[in-house]
């Protein structure tokens, strides 16, 4: 994975960008790193009794996740400008309600199917809101020509999305995940990442930065709600200590990458 992405790193290349090159990046960063951690997940703790343990690291990620966001959208928000609080307060609503309401579709159009069931999917939906933001990053710094930037994005998001894989197996281990299933969840959680390098490449604002970290932000605070409801329902000690651990692995991610390559996340 790391090879993989050294490579991609390396040819990057002082011109405009093609569509091709950054339908690489964001793939790279995204979709690959979430496929991976996603398999690796599925293959590591395929046993049930290791489930409720996997919720709790889902639920500890996400967790981490929301905060990061909120602190990056209030960065973004300027106290004079209404606009900006517009797009940050309306943003957080339509995800989170938006998300409600895309659950209860889903659960009306599968009626024997159990929440636990589309769990999976909410988390990935969420989790591709956030990648989108991480997109967006990647592909305004290669479209100003910040190279060495650049390669920090695209090494650090990477290795941090592979995480995300995680999060999503957690609920998706007490469920039976097919080939159909695992390539739905891989492309609905990373996909959005290609899509951000794209848009952003031709056209952003801060309040279009500031709106998908709020949709981000407002649909894993949806999926956190989810989990918990979720976990008090099972084993909770098992589900707390693995909450405990999902923050403890971001945390310790984000510090080796702050340390070795000089990059918060």
């Amino acid at each position: 994975m790391v090879f993989i992405i050294c490579i991609v790193s390396t040819t990057l290349v002082q011109d405009h960008p093609t569509l091709l090159q950054l339908i690489g990046l964001g793939s790279v960063v995204g979709v690959l790193p979430v496929y991976l951690g996603l398999a690796a997940a599925l293959i590591l703790f395929k046993e049930g009794r290791w489930a409720w343990q996997l919720i709790g690291v889902s639920t500890g990620i996400l967790l981490y996740l929301f905060f990061d966001l909120m602190d990056e959208s209030l960065e973004l928000v300027n106290s004079p400008d209404m606009l900006s609080w517009v797009v940050f307060t309306g943003s957080f609503l339509l995800s989170f309600f938006g998300l409600f309401l895309v659950d209860k579709y889903w659960q009306g159009k599968r009626k024997h199917a159990s929440p636990a069931s589309l769990l999976p999917y909410t988390i990935a939906l969420g989790m591709g809101f956030h990648n989108l933001g991480e997109g967006l990053a990647v592909g305004t710094s290669y479209a100003q020509g910040h190279l060495a930037l650049t390669q920090l994005l695209v090494l650090g998001f990477a290795l941090h999305n592979g995480t995300e894989g995680f999060a999503i197996s957690g609920p998706a281990s007490r469920t039976h995940v097919d080939a159909k299933n695992f390539a739905a969840l891989g492309l609905l959680a990373g996909g959005p990442t290609v899509l951000g390098t794209i848009i952003s490449a031709h056209a952003l604002t801060p309040y279009l930065s500031l709106g998908c970290y709020t949709l981000a932000a407002g649909s894993l605070l949806y999926v956190i709600i989810s989990l918990i409801t979720c976990s008090y329902k099972g084993r909770l000690m098992q589900a707390a200590i693995g909450a405990g651990l999902g923050i403890s692995l971001m945390y310790a991610t984000g510090a080796v990458l702050a340390r070795f390559i000089g990059m918060e996340i």
